[in-house]
């Protein structure tokens, strides 16, 4: 097995290029203090970061949000070769702007495709996207919907990859959204090449931000993005770092929850072993509920900005790993 390292960085941030609030210079500055190891710049219909550079231990890489009422689409790593304005009206015009990117060897993840207030409006299928955003800003119910999604595309053999964007423009107050979430990679390197790598393989676990818990998912040797091959008594191990007392820690082996343990009090690592069952793929994930006060809280800001109808709030997710895929 290669040696890898683990990563820290956003996948999805804006600058006052595009309607972010901060520089360039500002962001990176940010990013730095956030404790990240990359950060993709990805302002809309503009490519801020002309190649991807180093500054301070931060890898700031090249990205773009092309962007359009049918849908918000990055493009990560390679400029895209056509200039804005872009005409973005219709399937055909998404194809003939992405197909460029893609030969250019650009990696392409659809953004928040069911967000309430700006989805995506054309067939998933039809762009063969290397990574889906399953968790954009901070939690809330659409994230429910992506991740519903791309769990069904895992359950019928799809490897497409799940990456977490702050689809960061500023903070809100008190409120500090930069690296919420935070997506955490599994590479060889810090490069734009092998980071980039990293998130269309699935080498990647998506945490809530970059000082909380982290989900530590094996079979033996093998790691999230790998592949094992299955047997009666197949084992695999879960750890999670900073585990919070309330939140529950998840395998899923296909679609059945194959282990489940809530915390009954904080603790700063805990491990659990389990037995595969199947064949298909695992995965795991933390999953929280609010309190009274704060279920209220939430339900009133979903109902004012999204415009959600949300009786009851569903658990929401803390952090989740891609899958180990098992043949």
């Amino acid at each position: 097995m290669e040696n890898r390292i683990w990563l820290k960085g956003d996948t999805h941030l804006h600058t006052c290029n595009s309607d972010g609030k901060l520089t360039p210079g500002q962001l990176v500055e940010a990013c730095q203090q956030a404790g990240l190891d990359y950060a993709i710049i990805t302002d809309h219909n503009y490519n801020t970061v002309k190649a991807s550079y180093t500054d301070k231990n931060l890898l700031v890489m090249q990205g773009q949000e092309i962007t359009d009422d049918l849908g918000h689409i990055n493009v990560w790593g390679k400029k895209v070769p056509q200039d804005p304005p872009y005409i973005l009206k219709t399937v055909e015009d998404y194809d003939a702007v992405l197909a460029p990117c893609r030969e250019a060897g650009a990696t392409i993840s659809v953004n928040h495709p069911f967000c309430s207030m700006c989805g995506f409006h054309m067939d998933l299928e039809h762009f063969h996207f290397d990574c889906v955003e399953v968790w954009n800003t901070i939690q809330h119910s659409d994230n429910i919907k992506n991740m519903n999604w791309w769990h069904n595309q895992l359950l019928q053999g799809n490897h497409i990859a799940a990456v977490g964007g702050s689809d960061f423009h500023k903070d809100i107050g008190p409120l500090k959204l930069l690296a919420n979430p935070t997506t955490i990679v599994h590479t060889t390197a810090k490069t734009e090449e092998t980071v980039l790598q990293a998130l269309r393989e699935g080498r990647s676990v998506v945490t809530n931000k970059p000082g909380t818990s982290m989900i530590y998912l094996t079979v033996g040797d093998a790691n999230v993005g790998d592949t094992v091959s299955y047997a009666p008594g197949l084992t695999g191990k879960v750890a999670v770092t900073k585990f919070k007392k309330g939140h529950t820690i998840k395998v899923f082996n296909n679609n059945d929850v194959i282990l489940e343990h809530t915390a009954a009090q904080s603790s700063d690592r805990m491990e659990l072993d389990f037995e595969i069952r199947q064949p298909g793929f695992i995965r795991a994930e933390i999953d929280y509920t609010f309190r009274p006060v704060m279920r209220a809280l939430y339900h009133t800001v979903e109902e004012k900005y999204l415009h959600a109808d949300v009786a009851d709030l569903p658990p929401f997710f803390w952090a989740f790993t891609n899958p180990i895929w098992i043949r």
